[in-house]
């Protein structure tokens, strides 16, 4: 593979190794997921340097699990402890998306032919015209970025070295629960305590993309938000169809938070200039699985909610706040449809109780124990009855099976977390170690404005979900007992290293590849800059921050 690279310039040799990437598919939880990571080794211990010195390159097996994540170290030529972590995730989503297209998923060819001639979406179209773009799954998000890592480790390696370290680390499952990046948490704690090494920071160069329509910036991110995944049961009192007047449909509650968190922006945390991603629905249904003329028991829905700033401490009680609120203005309108009912019936209205308990897993969990029931037995049952389900929905059947141990079934909503949890981090002001870096980060965007007529912009949160973000952690374990103390078995069924991650603290940068339509069909990566200027902007800030300008 190396005879094939060392013939091509710079650009040309990562787009020829993001083509043979991308041809791989590395679908999550797909065979092929398993089998890249060896790709990955080989071609890398096909290069010289690690040819000469395969010790340093290796596969770490995730635990419990047949994935494995890619290492290669390249020591500096000042034999320094100084290490820069390049990071990237080889797993993609899946490709139902591309429907007719499918068999051509991950061939750039066959979809820039395609998308050349499609006359509905013309940006798209105009876009495959120019050449420019490289259209396929995974071809943004993110085999790309892991070509530049490449190119850049082959660059430092024969041409470049660098006064410092540089680890590249290459993960699987990016896309679901991350159980390759928090399996390496371990791999770089060893090597910190085994070789000495200080990590100065991590650059990931997970795809960027235009904000807004006829946006060229290219935005590069000191850091990334965070992550909970809030999960919401909701008991009502089930009834016949012909007699409904008198009870509260858990549906309709799990409707009005919908409504009251999908896409809402007030919720949503304010912060200037920051691309903020408000609530997104994921999940809602009801425990029904047949027909039948009963209305529903219960109803779960849970959200994709992003943090900042805000803590889990603080998130808890804003989400607790909309619960109570959406709970009684849909117990208010059914006690109004039932005064109107019985009035138009000429009947007198019974004296009903509308209310609905709102609580969380904890102290809905402290009330049943006061009652003396046998909580924890019932959820160590239940979590090993429906082992085989998916995770968020065991922990549904978890609360739905206490609610059951509650003598006076109350209607009630209760609030949880399911996995995945992601820390938010970000650079500092303040910080010596971190101001150094934001100018460091500062001074290169200046140099390769003047150099490729590119324009940058320094922002604190990469937008999306990304595996920086167990790399270090900003929440106090006070802060973070929200979460925990609501997440039904945790360090059982699920666990992130809150103290191994706080140990490491790695400054996250986010130096990506420039695309578009990542995780739709229409996915593409745009080769000028990713190919001809990122590289060398890489390249530069690793320099400048083991103390040289390249």
């Amino acid at each position: 593979m190396y005879e094939q690279l060392a013939t091509l310039c710079e650009a040309e040799q990562a787009e020829w190794l993001t083509m043979k990437l991308v041809a791989l598919d590395s679908t999550n939880g797909s065979a092929g997921e398993i089998e890249i990571s060896d790709y990955l080794h080989k071609l890398i211990r096909s290069f010289p340097y690690f040819q000469k010195h395969p010790e340093h390159i290796w596969l770490q097996t995730i635990p419990n699990d047949k994935r494995k994540n890619v290492f290669a170290f390249l020591p500096g030529k000042a034999n320094a402890k100084e290490t820069i972590l390049f990071h990237a995730h080889y797993d993609t989503v899946g490709i139902e998306d591309y429907g007719t297209l499918s068999a051509h998923a991950f061939d750039p060819e066959a979809l820039l032919a395609y998308f050349s001639d499609d006359v509905t979406n013309t940006e798209i179209r105009e876009d495959a015209a120019t050449g420019d773009w490289l259209f396929a799954r995974g071809s943004a998000d993110m085999k790309s970025g892991i070509a530049v890592h490449l190119v850049n480790l082959l660059r430092f390696a024969e041409h470049e070295r660098p006064t410092g370290n540089i680890l590249l680390l290459i993960t699987a499952d990016e896309e679901s629960e991350h159980a390759g990046m928090k399996a390496a948490i371990t791999e770089l704690q060893y090597l910190r305590n085994e070789w000495r090494i200080h990590y100065k920071a991590a650059i990931n160069n997970d795809y960027i993309s235009p904000q807004y329509e006829g946006d060229s910036t290219r935005y590069m991110y000191t850091g990334t938000c965070g992550k909970v995944l809030p999960c919401f049961y909701v008991a009502g009192k089930e009834s016949h169809v012909g007699d409904t007047m008198t009870t509260v449909n858990p549906t309709s509650i799990a409707s009005k938070l919908n409504l009251e968190l999908h896409n809402n922006v007030e919720i949503a945390e304010q912060m200037k200039e920051e691309f903020i991603l408000p609530p997104t629905c994921l999940y809602q249904r009801d425990n029904k699985q047949t027909y039948d003329v009963q209305t529903a028991t219960s109803a779960y829905i849970y959200f994709n909610f992003c943090l900042y700033e805000r803590t889990v401490h603080e998130a808890t009680t804003r989400l607790l706040e909309i619960a109570r609120r959406s709970a009684e203005e849909v117990s208010k309108e059914y006690e109004s449809r039932y005064q109107a009912f019985t009035k138009q019936m000429g009947r007198d209205p019974k004296n009903l109780d509308w209310s609905v308990e709102v609580t969380t897993f904890e102290a809905f969990k402290k009330e049943l124990e006061a009652l003396n029931a046998p909580v924890a037995d019932t959820i160590e049952q239940t979590a090993h009855t429906f082992r085989h389900l998916d995770i968020r929905e065991r922990f549904f059947k978890i609360v739905e099976a206490m609610q059951m141990l509650d003598p006076a079934r109350k209607p009630r909503v209760v609030l949880f977390y399911a996995p995945p949890f992601l820390p938010h981090n970000h650079l500092q002001e303040g910080a010596k170690d971190h101001d150094h870096l934001l100018k460091t980060l500062d001074e290169a965007l200046a140099a390769s404005e003047k150099i490729s007529g590119e324009t940058y912009r320094i922002r604190r949160f990469f937008p999306f979900i990304s595996d920086s973000s167990y790399l270090a952690i900003q929440e106090s374990d006070d802060e973070l007992a929200a979460l925990i103390d609501n997440f039904p078995r945790w360090g059982k069924d699920y666990e992130v290293p809150l103290s191994e991650i706080r140990k490491l603290s790695i400054p996250a940068l986010n130096m990506g590849v420039y695309g578009k339509d990542a995780h739709q069909w229409s996915e593409r990566l745009y080769k000028p800059f990713s190919f001809r200027v990122l590289p060398g902007l890489i390249r530069d800030v690793t320099a400048r921050a083991f103390g040289n300008s390249s």
